[in-house]
């Protein structure tokens, strides 16, 4: 399964230096449930399925980042939230992003700070 990502481009571009994160590189990388689900449980121990999984590394100072965006999940949200399968797979993308730049949503209080960056950034680029 996968996705032209290349409409997303500018807003990524728009949303890293925004929250001033610094990249090597970046991969966005669509997926199935099947293959979130494997990814879920190997690295988060959760045998679940979810809508995104970021992974980072830092080398020599830099970040390397991989987002991996699940579309049968960002298909059931946007279904559930109302919105395009566009709009939600630029909320995904800004989520991984704010996860990449060191935001966490494990709580309550953090999982508001993300929606409302989420919210921020689709506000000002999610145009695509």
């Amino acid at each position: 399964m996968s996705l032209n990502l290349e409409g997303y481009h500018d807003m990524i571009g728009k949303v890293i230096h925004g929250e001033k994160i610094s990249l090597r590189s970046l991969h966005v990388i669509t997926v199935d449930d099947a293959y979130i689900r494997t990814l879920h449980r190997q690295y988060l121990h959760k045998n679940s399925s979810t809508d995104v999984i970021t992974f980072h590394w830092d080398e020599e100072g830099e970040r390397e980042g991989e987002i991996y965006i699940c579309l049968d999940q960002a298909k059931l949200n946007a279904e559930e939230y109302g919105v395009t399968l566009e709009k939600e797979i630029a909320r995904l993308i800004i989520h991984g992003l704010l996860h990449l730049n060191g935001y966490d949503d494990k709580d309550d209080a953090g999982k508001q700070q993300m929606r409302q960056l989420e919210d921020k950034y689709l506000q000002r680029y999610g145009r695509l």
